[in-house]
Order: structure tokens, then C-alpha cells, then sequence
């Protein structure tokens, strides 16, 4: 009978340690250690039993499981602010010269630093650009 308690413990250390991460780590074992609790309820079923069966139950499920929970909870990737940039179209407001260093193009109502791809062209005020990169707080621009 104490071996219920056993389980119980078991039950409640998974729970634990799942509500704690953000990856599926220990629920495979709520289904081994419910199997295994209700073994310990009947008469004469060894402790080596229910260990077994624990142990069996619980590989069963990961190795069943496991490949269609990574894939679930995988997810898309988002991208952050500066890669949605990418391939948008901006204004040169400040002449863009590679050589001297200098440039500046406005998007959504922000002012970044710029250079030109091509590392002699000259980008004139006003011509609209197409943001192919951006390198630390310098957008390179086509």
C-alpha cells in the first residue's frame, strides 16, 4: 500500500517539473505513473511490477510521442522588428557615400544610417532604395 504514495510522489514531481519548463520533459510519465498507481491497488502485484510497467509505459510513450510533440510545439519563427525591414523600400535622406561614410535613409518614420551595397555608388537624396541587410544600426541598401 505504500507504494501508492510512491506513485503519488511520482505523479506530483512530474507535474512539478512540467509546469516549470517550457518543453514536454516529464509528461510521458503521468500516464506511466497513473498505470503504475492503480497497479499498486491491486493485491499481490509486485513492486518490481509496477516498476517494469512504469519503465515500459513510459518509454513507450516518448518514443511514440515525442517526434509529434517537437514538431507541434516547434512553431514559426518570427521575425524581429529589423527583419521585417528587409527587402522594404525607403527614401534617402541624406546622400549615401560609402567612402566618406556618410548616409541616412527614413522608414516608417524613423531615421536609420546607410550604405550602399555597392561600395563605390553614390545614392542621391530623395531615390527610394530596397533594404537588402542591416549591420548593427547601418541599414545596406540597393
Amino acid at each position: 500500500m505504500y507504494m501508492l504514495f510512491v506513485w503519488i510522489a511520482i505523479l506530483v514531481l512530474a507535474i512539478l517539473i512540467e509546469a516549470g519548463t517550457s518543453e514536454f520533459v516529464a509528461i510521458w510519465f503521468l500516464p506511466a505513473g497513473i498505470v503504475s498507481m492503480i497497479l499498486s491497488l491491486i493485491p499481490g502485484v509486485p513492486v518490481w511490477v509496477q516498476v517494469l510497467v512504469f519503465v515500459i509505459v513510459g518509454l513507450v510513450l516518448v518514443i511514440a510521442t515525442r517526434p509529434l510533440c517537437r514538431k507541434l510545439t516547434k512553431g514559426k519563427k518570427s521575425k524581429t522588428n529589423t527583419d521585417a525591414l528587409i527587402g522594404r523600400t525607403c527614401i534617402v535622406t541624406e546622400e549615401i557615400r560609402n567612402i566618406d561614410g556618410l548616409g541616412e535613409v527614413k522608414i516608417n518614420g524613423l531615421c536609420w544610417s546607410a550604405r550602399a551595397l555597392e561600395e563605390t555608388r553614390v545614392i542621391p537624396v530623395g531615390e527610394q532604395v530596397e533594404i537588402v541587410e542591416i549591420q548593427g544600426v547601418k541599414m545596406i541598401v540597393k
